[in-house]
């Protein structure tokens, strides 16, 4: 299945050269599967896409009575968005600055559906 997965994020990668990589992650912060720059410390990755995951669910649950669906993290060289996939994991990807958020957005709803479906066999 971790191929599977990897193949996904592939595909998410290769549709537009704005994403710079991508990381399913367990709600434990535990690395599922990975497609990312060098450069990124994975162990540092996971805890921080946790993280940011539980912050964000929390907000949305005591806040606004509903469910998270994605949050970003913007910054001068880009962004670092964060999906929900199930209950269970999260898509994490590192996305350039300039780039139309609507065309990523787009591209994280197909690849979304496609990991929900491998994810719930498990």
């Amino acid at each position: 299945m971790t191929n599977e997965i990897t193949d996904v994020l592939n595909r998410l990668k290769n549709s537009t050269p704005e994403i710079m990589g991508g990381a399913v992650i367990s709600i434990d912060g535990v690395l599922i599967a990975k497609v990312m720059p060098h450069r990124v410390d994975e162990d540092l990755f996971g805890g921080m896409a946790s993280s940011m995951l539980g912050v964000g669910e929390r907000i949305s649950a005591e806040l606004m009575n509903s469910e998270m669906q994605q949050l970003y993290v913007r910054s001068h060289n880009g962004y670092v968005i964060v999906n929900a996939v199930g209950e269970n994991a999260s898509l994490v990807v590192l996305v350039a600055a300039k780039v139309k958020l609507g065309l990523i957005f787009l591209e994280l709803k197909r690849a979304i559906n496609q990991l929900e479906q491998m994810i719930d066999k498990v």
